[in-house]
């Protein structure tokens, strides 16, 4: 692996502002094994990266870095790139990738594939959704050209589609590498993140794998290395916090700002805590600080208030929904952007153990 110092040294010398540094040095640091198939169909895409094509690992990382400053905001809009670029694993081959289409896209009767040519279905599939081979996989292009998101500006957007980033090690590969979180397997029924990273592992199961690092989206959870000894329970749970970042509580208004809320008034510093917080949320009470005046008004009004005196601009209608928010017991967030309290619905835990629980939580 590249001395770090020199990654530095390098990465100053590219023509981008400050911001994009610490943005690719993270994303490079951290690519997971499918991510870095996907990087190479994306490079090779755009006929300006030719020399990273086929590179995985520090080969990749090390190449990005030494390539020609003129091409460097190119780099970073592949990296922006990759959730478009589908991968068909295990599919080496055109025999391989016409195995893969058989057994997750055709519905043909396993008897029947006995008697399938699987390098002219491969050949077939390759006609319909054009792509190229790139070690153990096929990695599919998208339909049309992803449209570059960074201009050289310091103006990268967020990459926020995961969970958490795991790095496993098993014995074959004790440096190990990384998984990106979470994993989709089971709703696409097409190997993901999990399968690429065992293969990448030489191994068949996470019970194998040894924790080397994890990164967390929401570090408020604290260190999830001391809260797990097992590779497989980390990474379902990862999974799992996915799913629920993805759903939003199907559909639920504000659930990102309900969820942080939440998570600050239990003081959760826990995984499995946080997973049943947000199955949870019926059972908090949460009112925005920009809502303050609307909640006045209504109580107001339902105690008789007249809609002219309310009108009239005479009374403070923010400082006393406050005001009636905080004898009700509840709490004005850290950032102040929202009050908070627990109600008396029933918690209910999937995750958690009930000693996890905070104390507004046992008292109910």
């Amino acid at each position: 692996m590249m001395d770090i110092q020199k990654k530095r040294d390098l990465l100053m010398s590219l023509p981008l502002m400050e911001q994009e540094q610490r943005w690719i040095m993270e994303r490079l640091d951290t690519l997971s094994v499918k991510e870095q198939y996907q990087l190479s169909a994306a490079i090779l895409r755009t006929g300006k990266l030719e020399e990273l094509a086929g590179k995985t690992g520090w080969e990749l990382e090390t190449a990005i870095l030494h390539m020609d400053p003129e091409v460097a905001v190119d780099a970073v809009n592949c990296l922006l790139s990759l959730e478009d670029y589908q991968i068909c694993f295990p599919a080496g081959s055109y025999a391989q990738l016409g195995s893969f289409y058989l057994r997750h896209e055709s519905h043909l009767p396993e008897r029947a594939m006995y008697y399938a040519d699987l390098e002219a279905l491969g050949r077939r599939y390759e006609d319909r959704h054009p792509g190229l081979f790139v070690g153990n996989c096929y990695v599919e292009y998208p339909e049309h050209p992803s449209a570059p998101r960074c201009t050289g500006q310091g103006l990268i957007p967020e990459d926020d589609g995961w969970s958490m980033k795991v790095k496993l090690a098993s014995s074959a590969v004790p440096e190990g590498v990384w998984l990106r979180l979470p994993d989709y397997s089971a709703m696409t029924d097409r190997p993901d993140e999990v399968a690429l990273a065992l293969d990448e592992l030489k191994t068949r199961s996470l019970e194998n794998c040894m924790l080397l690092d994890v990164r967390c989206s929401l570090p408020e959870l604290g260190n999830l290395m001391e809260q797990y000894d097992s590779a497989l329970e980390l990474v379902n749970d990862g999974s799992d916090l996915g799913y629920v970042l993805d759903e939003q509580g199907q559909g639920m208004p504000h659930f990102m700002e309900r969820f942080a809320a939440a998570l600050e008034f239990e003081h959760c510093r826990d995984l499995r805590l946080a997973l049943d917080i947000s199955q949870n949320l019926h059972c908090y009470e949460w009112v925005p600080r920009d809502g303050l005046k609307d909640f006045g008004r209504r109580k107001l009004l339902e105690a008789g208030v007249s809609e002219e005196l309310l009108d009239s601009g005479c009374i403070d209608l923010e400082g006393y929904g406050a005001d009636l928010l905080e004898e009700a017991g509840y709490v004005l967030t850290a950032d102040e952007s929202a009050y908070i309290t627990r109600n008396n619905l029933e918690f209910l835990r999937d995750w958690s153990a009930p000693e996890e629980a905070g104390l507004s939580m046992e008292q109910q």
